[in-house]
């Protein structure tokens, strides 16, 4: 439960106070009554939400009921974002993950991969890279798959000898931190945060759509975490694992139970009908999900209790608001205004997509929320981008997934989150910042590095 404390109770009221000046000041030239209205809630949310003072959910659902309140939109206006694509999608995928995770197959893939590669530091890192890489497009949560993963590199790391914050211990967390935490975003199912990211830009893609224009940075992403690991964190030595040592954790899972047969068949025609494109990936999770419940994999309990609500309402609540930036004029009223200074920023996508990066990160140095920012950032370039010939989806998509940046614990607590289910011992935030810097490294080169590909899709 989220202390309401003095703090919270003066940034209430700050945001209150600034959002009705806002709205009952005379509009501004091309702006209506109602724009201003529009504008006032908007940055009184954008307040609240920087502040934190509210959960952001109920700071969201609030905004949306001050917009029908004060007939900016009308019910089903405001709310018609729960109605389409991305918040089913959203609960789809979280129901269909929630399923596959019960059954244990994710477990008993993860192993398997683990068995595959050889025993020496090489085979370490490409054994935890791989198993991330192949649970990725099954759960959506970014941190369920690193919480399955990462006591393994942790279980490795003291088994093999390698000394509490060292190199090598930094590097066997890295390897199997980045394929499903960042990795996942190159996949339409592989993450909630891809489903915000495309309803904030108003934008959708199929599953293979959306593949085909990350499939390139994906490729980067994972060539660089694995050069790191193999330069910055090779150790000195040669120490290797038992030759037998995850082929007797597999064995000792035994032979696969029902639940995880019936995932597999469950797992094998979605990725099937995604491939396809014959429905919607959503609904092809919702009957993933469906028959999981028929054979009991997926309770009622579940599905009230595992698929995250408040991050739902949020995201569906944020996704509805930004889109009346559009419809009360306020993204032409802002292009207007901002185009003489950013517009050298959006003349050329190979100046646009870096300068994009480091303005996140300096937000991220202030705002720990990375939905907000790219809000935000959104409010600024959104208007400006499609004249400039740069497509709505290379914003989101940079802005987004080179945001997820851990330079300190206040600027990613999930990274935090992550550390404490290692364990914390054997890699703190201390070291763990120096894959935060790889990762910068690694994001400028991949973004850019994906530019030619978005160039020949048409996209910029």
């Amino acid at each position: 439960m989220k202390e309401f404390n003095k703090k919270s109770i003066i940034m209430l009221v700050v945001s209150i106070v600034v959002g009705a000046i806002i709205a009952n000041i005379p509009p501004f030239e091309g702006l209506t009554v109602t724009s201003m209205t529009y504008l006032g809630i908007f940055v009184g949310m954008l307040i609240m939400l920087i502040a934190n003072a509210l959960p952001s959910w109920a700071t969201c659902l609030g905004a949306m009921a001050l917009m029908v309140a004060f007939q900016v939109g009308s019910l089903t206006e405001v709310f018609s974002a729960f109605g389409g694509s991305i918040v089913w999608l959203m609960i789809a995928v979280f129901a269909f993950a929630t399923g596959i995770e019960n059954s244990g197959l994710l477990t008993r893939l993860a192993l398997k991969m683990l068995t595959i590669f050889p025993k020496n530091y090489r085979g370490q890192v490409l054994s935890l890279m791989t198993a991330g890489l192949v649970v990725s497009p099954l759960i959506p949560s970014n941190n369920a798959k690193t919480n399955l993963l990462a006591p393994m590199a942790t279980e490795m790391t003291k088994q093999v000898g390698y000394e509490k914050r060292s190199k090598p211990a930094l590097g066997l967390l890295t390897a199997v931190f980045m394929p499903p935490y960042i990795g996942s975003h190159a996949f339409l199912t592989g993450s909630a945060n891809v489903a915000f990211m495309l309803g904030v830009v108003g934008l959708s893609f199929s599953w293979v759509g959306y593949l085909s224009l990350t499939w390139v940075w994906l490729i980067l992403l994972l060539v660089g975490t694995y050069i790191f690991c193999m330069t910055y964190c090779r150790p000195k030595e040669k120490l290797d694992l038992p030759e037998n040592y995850f082929t007797d954790k597999y064995q000792a899972l035994g032979k696969m139970k029902k639940e995880e047969w019936v995932a597999l068949v469950v797992v094998v025609a979605c990725l099937a009908l995604w491939i396809s494109n014959i429905f919607d990936a959503g609904m092809v999770a919702l009957l993933g999900a469906v028959v999981m419940s028929a054979f009991g994999i997926l309770t009622p309990k579940d599905f009230q209790t595992r698929i995250p609500w408040g991050l739902v309402m949020f995201i569906g609540a944020l996704i509805g608001i930004a889109g009346f930036m559009s419809t009360t004029g306020v993204s032409t009223w802002l292009a207007g205004l901002l185009g003489p200074v950013v517009s050298p920023v959006v003349s050329s996508v190979w100046i646009f997509v870096p300068v994009l990066l480091v303005l996140t990160w300096i937000l991220r140095a202030f705002i720990p929320a990375q939905g907000v920012c790219i809000v935000i950032l959104y409010s600024i370039f959104g208007p400006l981008l499609p004249d400039a010939g740069i497509s709505l989806f290379i914003f989101g998509f940079v802005e987004y997934i080179g945001g997820n940046i851990w330079f300190n614990g206040f600027m990613n607590p999930f990274v935090l989150g992550a550390l404490g289910v290692a364990g914390n011992e054997y890699v703190t935030i201390k070291e763990f910042k120096k894959s935060a810097y790889a990762y910068a490294v690694i994001s400028v080169v991949a973004m850019m590095g994906s530019i030619p590909l978005w160039m020949a899709m048409g996209l910029c």
